[in-house]
């Protein structure tokens, strides 16, 4: 790839990425709704613009004619805390995302690339299993954007790959994630309190979750969907215990209500990035969490 465009720039994903791709050698057009005091400023070969999700259609005419080899949307709005049970808020994610894809056609952008979540699978049970947390209304956006995008694409011949996320930590990220939420209970004294965590599940640190996304970028013949992760899958007590044992602190599992979610093993287990493209990710959890804490 010689040149991209990225949506959601500022964001955690968006910001780790494009330093990336600089470090890469790639020109970088960084799209948010604002880049003041960004980080982004003090990198080369990036051209910070100034879009609102809704005002993306203007930018066709910005950017005509400059040959993009990717258009990376990562731009979500409300990915943590109340905004993910907004109604709202989310289901017009969906119109922003068809939008931003039939932008990257108009503009001549051989592949269109934006980010799922692994809680896609727990709404696709709601009927089933009549789940009622608020915090679903975010997964179900999600799946309902990803079959959205499968026809809009399709009638469109537009090049696009899903690439669905698990819980990604590491990094700068403080967006209250469960390791970020720990971490901060860890460095403000208190014990960390969560339900039973007796569910399947996976962290993938954020390093490995940027190349992954590079490779589907750069390779030809991908397919229309990818699982980015470690590969790793172990209940989430599991996880939290060792988090607590690496920090030598306590934390209280069982100490909240079982919100009723069940996630299962067999949706950690896509391997196509590696059969595709040899592509392995290079953190486990251990030397993740470790590495965040020499960081520090």
């Amino acid at each position: 790839m010689e040149r991209v465009i990225v949506t959601g720039a500022n964001g955690f994903i968006g910001r780790n990425f494009i330093r990336s791709l600089v470090n890469k050698g790639i020109e970088v057009y960084a799209i948010d709704m604002s880049h003041a005091n960004s980080i982004l400023s003090k990198l080369n070969n990036v051209h910070l613009i100034e879009k609102t999700l809704d005002d993306l259609g203007s930018l066709k005419d910005e950017l005509d004619n400059l040959n993009f080899d990717a258009f990376y949307h990562f731009a979500w709005a409300g990915t943590t805390g109340a905004a993910r049970a907004d109604y709202l808020l989310q289901s017009k994610n969906a119109i922003y995302t068809c939008d931003a894809a039939i932008l990257s056609k108009e503009l001549g952008c051989e592949k269109f690339i934006t980010t799922g979540t692994i809680t896609e699978k727990v709404a696709e049970n709601i009927l089933v299993n009549h789940y009622q947390s608020e915090n679903l209304i975010y997964g179900l956006a999600k799946l309902y954007t990803h079959n959205l995008l499968d026809i809009v694409c399709n009638k469109n011949d537009i090049n696009y790959v899903w690439a669905k996320l698990s819980n990604i930590y590491g990094g700068d990220n403080t967006n209250g994630n469960l390791i970020s939420y720990t971490m901060k209970e860890f460095s403000e004294g208190h014990k960390p309190g969560y339900g039973p965590c007796l569910q399947p599940y996976n962290f993938t640190y954020i390093d490995d979750v940027i190349e992954a996304l590079c490779v589907i970028g750069e390779k030809e013949n991908t397919k229309h969907e990818y699982l980015i992760s470690n590969g790793e899958y172990r209940t989430l007590k599991d996880y939290l215990e060792e988090l607590a044992d690496l920090y030598k602190k306590e934390i209280s599992i069982g100490e909240r209500p079982d919100d009723g979610v069940r996630y299962d093993v067999s949706w950690f287990e896509d391997s196509s990035l590696k059969d595709d493209f040899d592509f392995i990710s290079k953190y486990s959890f251990t030397e993740g969490i470790n590495k965040i804490r020499g960081d520090q």
